[in-house]
């Protein structure tokens, strides 16, 4: 309660200039280290296989479906609390804090077994080659299933910045990219004792990534509301957060196409494709490129 409070006194104490300069770096440094993950994996996993690296570019947009679902679940949460710290009433955004876990939780459960059961048929329509097939079934599984992470880190990490601790979550992305670009050659190559896990290697480091992110942004943990108040804040919530959701998703619908015509040509311009996204959607560069696929001489 009183870190809250403390935090969020930054908002009333200094002019409009100071609050913009001591929230907006950590944010973007977040953003930029953020962009780690997929770049690490990709090089590591392209030094391996190239059937990886094609199951890698497959996989990237059930990932974007994973970031628009958390991270627009995460700004309906921020949105709503910001206005609760606003009015003072601190309880209630409190209880806001608990939705938002909450619907975290389930929104993985929901995922990770839709995403176990037509893992196989999505990955079929977008890669040939039945070694990257393989590859990006067992990466996509690992790295859907063990998202987790990735729902409580959106979340806890927008219920720090709503009461204006934007440092935190700066550090809580730091920590989780330098455990992936860590772990990535260990587990993808082996190291001693550890054996070579190959493709599973990097989902595996993603995941440990992830994990250290949500634990150091634990501290945002609230108790929920009962179940009745729980559903008139998810409500609120949503209808705050789904035009987020929204846009991000019309985003990997356009991803996927593109992956089911190329696969048409070769898998080869599924992973130009996938990289050129892998690096430029993760640096909030334009998603709307001059794509065309004449380029690719499959």
């Amino acid at each position: 309660m009183n870190n809250s409070n403390s935090t969020v006194m930054i908002f009333d104490e200094n002019n409009i200039w100071k609050i913009l300069f001591r929230i907006a770096p950590p944010v973007m440094l977040a953003q930029l280290i953020h962009a780690m993950y997929n770049i690490v994996d990709s090089y590591f996993v392209g030094r391996y296989s190239g059937d990886g690296l094609t199951a890698l570019s497959v996989i990237f947009p059930v990932q974007l479906i994973v970031t628009a679902l958390a991270v627009g679940t995460g700004v309906g949460v921020n949105t709503l609390m910001s206005r609760d710290y606003a009015r003072g009433r601190v309880q209630r955004a409190n209880r806001t804090a608990g939705t938002g876990a909450a619907l975290a939780v389930i929104s993985w459960v929901i995922f990770a077994v839709l995403s176990s059961l037509f893992m196989h048929p999505y990955v079929a329509t977008s890669a040939e080659s039945p070694q990257a097939v393989e590859y990006a079934v067992t990466y996509g599984r690992i790295v859907c299933i063990g998202s987790l992470g990735v729902f409580l880190e959106s979340i806890w990490s927008k219920v720090h910045q709503a009461g204006g601790n934007m440092r935190l979550p700066m550090l809580a992305q730091i920590s989780g990219a330098l455990t992936n670009l860590l772990l990535d050659p260990i587990l993808i190559f082996g190291l001693g004792p550890i054996p070579a896990l190959g493709v599973a290697g990097a989902g595996y480091a993603t995941v440990a990534g992830q994990v250290v992110a949500a634990l150091i942004t634990s501290s945002a943990l609230r108790r929920p509301p009962k179940l009745r108040a729980l559903s008139r804040y998810a409500r609120q919530i949503y209808k705050l957060g789904y035009p987020s959701i929204f846009m991000q998703m019309l985003y990997t619908v356009y991803i996927v196409a593109l992956n089911v015509i190329l696969a048409g040509f070769c898998d080869e311009a599924v992973t130009v494709l996938g990289l050129y996204y892998i690096r430029c959607s993760r640096s909030s560069l334009s998603p709307w490129p001059d794509f065309k696929p004449a380029l690719f001489p499959c």
